[in-house]
Formats: structure tokens, C-alpha cells, sequence
């Protein structure tokens, strides 16, 4: 084996090793900002603001929603569908259908008073965004 190739499987193994040093301390940063946000989101709740101007960025809560639906109630959420005039559902489209849902949803739960309701499992979850201030 010659010495150029030995010297770049060797700094392919330093390299290698930054790698995998970079990605724990992304996790350990990503670990980190996920409980800060989460406090955030508390005191954003708690002191009932929204739109808080700090740190050169507006700041707020938003909802984000995921829906699932159980293996046994798909074609029950097709016939839903269909029956709502969304003909275009010959599967079910998770994606779409929360949006749907979304733009119906109104004041209530997502999908609550529609054909879903009961078929569809929804995750709720509060998160923090931001917008820079210009």
C-alpha cells in the first residue's frame, strides 16, 4: 500500500470521527433547544401573550396537527371523503385530509362535527415560532 493512499484513509478516519463528534453535539444541541422551546411555549401560554417582540424576533405559538387513521377505519375515512365531494380520495391521503380538516376546524377540535369524527386519531401539539424582525 503506498503512503499517499494509507495518508487519505487515514484522514478519512479523522474525518470520520469529526463526523460522528459533530452529530452527538447536534443532538445534544437539538436535545437542548427542544426543552427551551417547550419552556417558552409554557410561559407564552401562561402570561397569555403572543406575537412577543425579544431577541431581534417576533415570537408566538402556533398548533400543529397530525392525523392518523387506524388500519381498520380506512375505508370507512374513503367513503367519509367521498361522501364530503373529495372524489379524488382513493386512499387515504393523511396529508390531505388534515388539511381539509384543518380549514373546517374552526373554533373546535380537528375534525369534530364532520364525517371523520371518531375515525381519525389526531395529535395535537403547541410549538414556538418566530419571524425576524426586519
Amino acid at each position: 500500500m503506498s503512503d499517499t493512499l494509507a495518508g487519505v484513509l487515514e484522514k478519512v478516519t479523522e474525518t470520520l470521527k469529526a463526523k460522528e463528534a459533530a452529530a452527538a453535539e447536534l443532538k445534544r444541541i437539538n436535545g437542548e433547544l427542544k426543552e427551551l422551546e417547550s419552556l417558552a411555549v409554557e410561559q407564552l401560554k401562561l402570561s397569555g401573550l403572543d406575537g412577543v417582540r425579544a431577541a431581534g424576533k417576533t415570537w408566538y405559538t402556533r398548533e400543529f396537527f397530525s392525523v392518523t387513521v387506524p388500519k381498520g377505519n380506512k375505508e370507512a375515512v374513503v367513503e367519509a371523503a367521498r361522501a364530503e365531494g373529495l372524489d379524488d380520495f382513493v386512499a387515504v391521503n393523511t396529508s390531505s385530509l388534515k388539511t381539509w380538516l384543518n380549514e373546517r376546524r374552526g373554533d373546535g377540535e380537528l375534525g369534530a362535527g364532520t364525517r371523520f369524527e371518531g375515525l381519525i386519531s389526531v395529535f395535537r401539539e403547541t410549538r414556538l415560532s418566530h419571524q425576524t424582525l426586519s
